[in-house]
């Protein structure tokens, strides 16, 4: 072959080749945006310490299936001074994530979703700063109490109490028409007394863990105590919980958080 036709067939594949690359560009593409609702993500690059679980931990059982409070150490960032926000995630037994809290303020985080009962949680926390986040913590586990019971016994004429004025004998006349022998039937004339009392603000008082809580209506009630608009409380039970006189009373118990305060509720409802 003579070197005029190599030299022609080397140029040809020199154009052939560039045209090749030309096609081939490659086009950014903008990705795609997560779905509405879906748990937001972010980059974990935060140059954080992790936090440290807290409470509920190490397969403690809390006192009630709602509202439930997570709550965790802060995490520090390392190189500079920052408002970290928080997102805490909750699983079942399975492993399903129940719920996402979204970015919080502080590394606390009150659900009021109701859970399953006598079942295993898991949650962890993260730091996370403008679309980065800082690694999870470890991983923590709970139990759920039992389901409350509903009163077992039948309930006397409680709505003949309505007339009376004076304060201690209103609730001894309730607590002998519902006769109380634990922390549910100590509910049961609470709000009956917080129904009588509607009139001038009284109603029931939230409490989300200790002693003589009972679940109703999706929220988690003191069985002994009502509640007023200003967070002033009144205790009406003495010595009570299962196994205690669960005595009628009518004492100042101080005050709460007003956000606390749940106006009465016809006790009628389930």
């Amino acid at each position: 072959m003579r070197r005029s036709t190599v030299a022609l067939i080397g140029s040809a594949a020199l154009v052939a080749a560039s045209l090749g690359c030309t096609s081939n560009t490659i086009t950014a593409v903008a990705p795609t945006p997560p779905a509405t609702g879906s748990v937001a993500t972010a980059t974990a690059s935060l140059k954080a310490t992790a936090p440290a679980v807290q409470s509920p931990v190490n397969d403690q059982r809390t006192s009630a299936l709602a509202p439930t409070t997570f709550t965790a150490s802060a995490a520090v960032a390392q190189f500079a001074s920052v408002a970290l926000q928080y997102r805490f995630q909750l699983f079942n037994d399975a492993g399903a994530l129940v719920q996402d809290s979204a970015l919080l303020n502080s590394p606390s985080w009150t659900m009021a979703t109701t859970l399953t009962p006598l079942k295993r949680y898991t949650w962890k926390v993260r730091a996370e700063y403008q679309g980065t986040a800082g690694p999870w913590s470890a991983t923590a586990s709970f139990l759920t109490p039992e389901q409350p019971p509903a009163f077992p016994g039948p309930i006397g004429n409680w709505q003949a109490c309505g007339s009376i004025t004076r304060k201690l004998d209103l609730v001894i006349c309730v607590w002998n028409a519902v006769g109380p022998t634990n922390s549910v039937g100590d509910l049961e004339v609470t709000k009956r007394v917080a129904w009588l009392l509607r009139g001038e603000g009284a109603g029931l008082l939230l409490k989300a863990s200790g002693e003589n809580i009972v679940l109703w209506q999706g929220r988690s009630f003191s069985a002994t105590r009502i509640c007023y608009p200003n967070g002033q409380i009144y205790k009406l039970m003495n010595d009570a919980g299962p196994g205690g006189a669960n005595s009628p009373a009518f004492d100042d118990n101080g005050f709460v958080e007003p956000e606390f305060y749940v106006p009465a509720i016809d006790p009628s409802r389930p």
